[in-house]
């Protein structure tokens, strides 16, 4: 089975990476193509037997293709494809904004979608997929079989997309924004710490707390009724983000429903 890689950016060279580097898929029946030639010879350079191809060449030779491309690409990649694409083959878009049977609607072969994270770096984290109605049995065992190599893959419907790609996807950013901003105004609140000082104290903190969750089976609320204990400075501490967490969320998710429907509308989607 050979497999391509169409955008060997961010995403799409963090995948095909992954893939090579756990041996899920030989060097040698991996197809890349990339409008930027030099990601495309830097990463084979650690893998030289991969092919290196044109976006129809990818198409032409490849059963499965992962196409790590923006929304606003997808248009012009898929007629590139145009000729050389047919029912038998899997397509595996990485974008979310465009709906599963609007790229059914557009190729011929079975479509799914998968949302990575930037965890799959270190062969960790949920890998969101969504399946088209074409996908066989066959394809959702393939598909979660290679995802499980390098992060943990978990089905959702379209319709639950949107939020648990925020949890998923931008949440490693999110979180990290949380806990750098908890550091800047530690500092800020006593200078006498250093900047560097408050990173590491909320790194390491970090770190032990997923253990804690992971080794010690803890979840997020007994961690909370465990260190938040009544009359404390903790708790107090809960009251107060109590306040003003929960709205600052909900515009996070609102903010990004409202981004990727604007950018549908804009695709004539």
């Amino acid at each position: 089975m050979n497999t391509g890689f169409i955008g060997i950016g961010s995403m799409g060279g963090m995948l095909a990476r992954g893939f090579l580097r756990e041996g899920t898929f030989a060097a040698e029946n991996v197809w890349l193509a990339n409008r930027s030639q030099k990601r495309l010879q830097d990463l084979s350079r650690d893998f030289p037997a991969v092919h290196l191809a044109s976006n129809r060449q990818v198409a032409a030779h490849c059963d499965v293709i992962f196409l790590c491309v923006k929304a606003g690409d997808t248009s012009s990649v898929l007629a590139d494809m145009d000729p050389e694409l047919y029912p038998g083959q899997l397509l595996i878009t990485t974008t979310s904004v465009i709906p599963l049977k609007a790229l059914e609607g557009r190729v011929p072969c079975r479509v799914a979608k998968l949302i990575p994270s930037i965890t799959q770096e270190i062969g960790a984290g949920i890998a969101l997929l969504m399946y088209g109605s074409r996908v066989t049995a066959e394809d959702r065992r393939l598909l979660e079989g290679w995802l499980s190599h390098i992060g943990r893959p978990i089905v959702i419907t379209e319709s639950q997309a949107r939020p648990a790609i925020s949890l998923c996807s931008g949440g490693p950013a999110l979180l990290s924004y949380l806990l750098q901003s908890m550091a800047e105004e530690a500092v800020r609140n006593n200078p006498e710490l250093s900047p560097d000082l408050a990173q590491t104290l909320v790194q390491e903190t970090l770190s032990a707390t997923v253990r804690l969750m992971s080794e010690a089976n803890m979840t997020l609320e007994e961690i909370i009724r465990r260190v938040a204990t009544p009359g404390g400075m903790t708790e107090q501490g809960i009251e107060m983000l109590s306040r003003y967490v929960p709205q600052a969320w909900q515009a996070v998710f609102a903010a990004s429903a409202e981004k990727e429907k604007k950018a549908r509308e804009l695709l004539g989607l």
